[in-house]
């Protein structure tokens, strides 16, 4: 049997007034096999679509790769 686990430690900013509540990301992001369009940060799957339509809505400019430069 496989364990799913979140792979991300809680990160909650002192001054935070809202949260963004979901599930848990694919299987893939547990066992560290993230394709080369996911990011390795939360809600980073390159299934989802919650950086995609920020990114869009705010003119984000985001980067959608598996890199330290797209988690920044």
């Amino acid at each position: 049997m496989w364990f799913h686990k979140h792979p991300y430690a809680p990160f909650i900013p002192e001054k935070t007034t809202r949260l963004i509540v979901g599930t848990l990301p694919p299987p893939r992001f547990s066992k560290g096999n993230l394709n080369d369009q996911d990011v390795d940060f939360c809600y980073g799957s390159s299934q989802g679509m919650l950086w995609k339509i920020w990114d869009i809505i705010y003119d984000l400019n985001l980067v959608f790769e598996n890199t330290t430069y797209a988690i920044e």
